[in-house]
């Protein structure tokens, strides 16, 4: 990894960044002093990225590797492997250096960013690294990353910003849990009976379950299942069901021209209002003004 290196261009990747005036402007706002996004991306396949930085950068770093694998070191330390499914935090102004695998190279989502929040946040998740993530807690990570993708598309809007940059604390405040109860943590993540539930709930996006359907499917009992779904995923299994729904409606929103009855009706919900108010509850804006933001 030291012979040839790639500093940035890799195919069909995302990359966006603050300009200096931007930044600037967005520092003194007090909406963004809890959390700020400076830089966001996707690399995927990324052979040769490369990073050195021996005086660290005035950031916090995100790495998140969705496929292949790298490597990282903070402070100096022995490089260790970063594979997919393994998430690895930089404090800012922290020596550090990470690349991909020359072999089989990394894909990687990433974000720097700033502000308050972390005051007290690397207490909680430095003791842990790197974070070893289910692959539902992965899906859900990846999907935040592509709604910020998204909304960072639309003309540029303040509030459109604080919702990215709150789409990333949440994904932050998520892996933050991780390392709380690694054991227990680790045993979810094979737990049969939850996994088989979200592959039930993923293939009938289109129509309604109820709560005995997917103990049934689980062959847990209802609160066994609802204990064990809600530790790992942080979600009740209907509530989680519901926000599924919602992030696969939000893409109809983006690539389609239907109407938003006609989308929630697709989903099983035929009370359009009724849809509109579950969809600001998760996404933040209702389904029209989400629809005005992603296409501009």
């Amino acid at each position: 990894m030291d012979g040839i290196q790639k500093a940035d261009g890799f195919q069909n990747e995302y990359l966006f960044v603050l300009s200096d005036d931007m930044l600037e402007r967005l520092t003194k706002n007090d909406l963004f002093r809890f959390l700020l996004v400076t830089d966001i991306g996707y690399f995927p396949k990324a052979r040769y990225h490369f990073r050195q930085r021996p005086e660290g950068c005035p950031t916090s770093i995100l790495l998140c590797c969705s496929a292949g694998s790298g490597f990282y070191s903070v402070n100096g330390e022995a490089r260790q492997k970063l594979s997919a499914g393994h998430i690895i935090m930089i404090p800012p102004n922290t020596p550090h250096v990470y690349g991909a695998s020359e072999e089989d190279p990394w894909s990687v989502y990433w974000v720097h960013s700033k502000g308050l929040f972390f005051e007290q946040y690397y207490q909680m998740v430095l003791p842990h690294l790197p974070f070893e993530v289910s692959d539902m807690m992965g899906d859900k990570i990846k999907d935040m990353f592509r709604q910020c993708f998204t909304l960072l598309k639309s003309p540029w809007q303040n509030e459109v910003y604080f919702y990215v940059c709150q789409l990333i604390g949440t994904v932050m405040a998520m892996i933050s849990c991780v390392g709380k109860e690694a054991d227990p943590q680790i045993a979810l993540q094979g737990n049969r009976g939850v996994g088989k539930v979200i592959t039930f709930m993923k293939e009938r996006l289109h129509e309604n379950v109820a709560l005995e359907d997917l103990t049934k499917v689980s062959s847990l009992s209802q609160s066994h299942l609802h204990n064990l779904f809600r530790r790992a995923t942080g979600f009740a299994p209907i509530e989680y069901f519901l926000q599924a729904k919602i992030l696969a409606a939000s893409k109809d929103l983006y690539f389609s021209e239907l109407p938003i009855k006609d989308i929630a009706f697709s989903y099983g919900i035929e009370d359009p209002y009724y849809f509109s108010r579950i969809f600001k509850k998760i996404m933040g804006v209702s389904p029209q003004q989400y629809r005005s933001m992603v296409k501009g």
